[in-house]
């Protein structure tokens, strides 16, 4: 299976990343773009580049048909699908791999059976891995409800295909099941055009934890160890973690192995994670199988010193795995902090805007990887990632003081940004002692710090900004009688 040009599905940070790999590789890269990405950093980076529509991902990076049409006009003979998009649709894997191009991914028939979370559950049981209760069948509202009471709250209502947390509904008496059930059925038909739900039960205070893995098509499979992504806001990530510091060694090696069992049985192929609920006691349970590269991916290349990204490169040309599980190391311990354009003082609105003042941080073992620069006008249309930032140590501690100093240094203007958020994160008491759940944010504990965007900082870049470009404006020469001539002469600034 050739991969000898790539063509990346996908725009920002994760496209970029992607690139870098490819360049070490020597593998050209083609990047594609909607109508407001024409300028954008990944478009920068590759070989070539290809227009693929209108700005709504609906209309470019959710059509399939155009990247099957950029990568053959382009001569690339693979796609690279990144996260989010279409990455877990099988049906776009079909369509890709029957166009005669290399789809670096899993086989659609196992993103079909991982993608359904009931099958899923079903796939976990049949090797031996504890699941949480749950009704799985399809029923009416009301049978559901009537069975809910029997199974106890508080209860997590989720469509059955659904992922990356969309459409989940926490509920804690029956009332609350009938409000949410039309939600989550009206959520999943608009996300996933499919309106099955199921209820499974909820955990107080859970542990999310993911154990990244990877398998070829000659049957060898391994973990790369575990991630701990219990820093979320509604069930999105935030920050991640690898080790995670709430699992000890005898259960990081059940998990490993409960993990590989899992993709063994599903016929996995490529680099995906399979993801845990723990409780307090440190029983874990199947939660999902993610069947993609996954956003946290770095801190796990930070404690291994392997490159996902080439790991599933060679997998999709058909050549066996680099390491066997002994072979892989466990070195010291990276943390991760995702840098977005929003406001934690406002719910965490996104933000979108021309990003006028950018400095990233620099330092030994630090990392941002990154999908804008300094000039770059963020659209409201995606999401709203300005970068990731990580960092290793050789033990916890020193990873979180290297972040902590890195988010100091990291300095953004024109877009609201939660910087100062994850800075106030890496002083929080519990996340120190790494005594946290998924509960973490439900409280707003960072406004006591006054956290939000540094409004003076904001209003003096903008103010910099402003008077640079007028600067430039006097600068330039003008005709007697040209245009802007009578600005000039009278000393003032166009400020239309």
């Amino acid at each position: 299976m050739p991969v000898t040009k790539l063509l990346i599905a996908n725009r920002g940070e994760i496209a970029c990343r992607i690139m870098r790999t490819c360049r070490e590789m020597n593998i050209p890269t083609v990047a594609v773009f909607s109508d407001s990405d024409r300028g954008s950093m990944h478009v920068r980076l590759a070989v070539g580049s290809y227009p693929i529509g209108p700005t709504p991902s609906r209309d470019s990076y959710m059509r399939v048909d155009k990247m099957i049409e950029a990568a053959l006009l382009s001569g690339a003979d693979a796609i690279h699908p990144g996260y989010g998009f279409f990455s877990e649709d099988p049906e776009a894997a079909r369509r890709i791999i029957e166009a005669g191009l290399t789809w670096v991914g899993p086989r659609p028939e196992t993103l079909e059976l991982m993608g359904d979370k009931v099958r899923a559950r079903g796939i976990a049981q049949k090797v031996g891995v504890p699941v949480l209760p749950a009704i799985a069948e399809t029923l009416d509202d009301e049978t559901l409800v009537a069975k809910a009471g029997e199974l106890g709250y508080p209860l997590m209502v989720k469509p059955v295909l659904g992922r990356d947390g969309k459409g989940m509904r926490l509920v804690k008496s029956a009332g609350e099941l009938r409000r949410a059930l039309p939600r989550v059925k009206g959520d999943a038909i608009f996300s996933f055009w499919d309106e099955r739900v199921y209820v499974e039960k909820a955990l107080t205070r859970p542990h999310h934890i993911e154990v990244q893995i990877v398998g070829d098509t000659h049957g060898n499979y391994v973990h790369m160890w575990e991630r701990d992504g219990s820093i979320q806001r509604r069930f999105q990530q935030v920050a991640e973690e690898a080790p995670s510091p709430f699992v000890n060694p005898e259960l990081r090696l059940q998990l490993g192995q409960a993990a590989v069992a899992i993709a063994r049985e599903a016929g996995y192929v490529g680099a995906g994670t399979v993801e845990f609920l723990l409780d307090e006691d440190r029983n874990f349970h199947f939660l999902e199988m993610t069947c993609r590269i996954q956003g946290g991916h770095a801190v796990t290349e930070w404690i291994t010193g392997e490159d996902l990204v080439r790991w599933q490169i060679r997998v999709a040309r058909g050549e066996t795995l680099p390491l066997t599980q002994a072979e892989i190391p466990l070195w010291g311990h990276a943390v991760q902090c995702r840098i977005n354009a929003e406001d934690p003082n406002r719910n965490f609105a996104p933000s979108a805007g021309r990003i006028n003042y950018l400095r990233t941080p620099a330092g030994r073992n630090l990392r941002d990887d990154n999908g804008v620069y300094y000039g770059w006008e963020l659209s409201a249309f995606y999401a709203p990632l300005l970068s990731k930032l990580s960092g290793w140590g050789p033990n916890r501690d020193l990873a979180i003081a290297r972040m902590h100093a890195a988010l100091s240094e990291y300095r953004i203007g024109g877009v609201r940004n939660n910087v100062a958020f994850h800075k106030a994160l890496t002083e929080h008491k519990p996340y120190l002692k790494g005594e946290y759940c998924t509960n973490l944010l439900d409280h707003a504990w960072w406004k006591q710090k006054g956290v939000g965007p540094n409004l003076k900082f904001a209003v003096a870049a903008a103010l910099y900004d402003e008077l640079e470009l007028e600067e430039r404006r006097a600068q330039q020469p003008v005709a007697a009688d040209g245009p802007g001539a009578s600005w000039k002469r009278h000393g003032k600034f166009n400020r239309c």
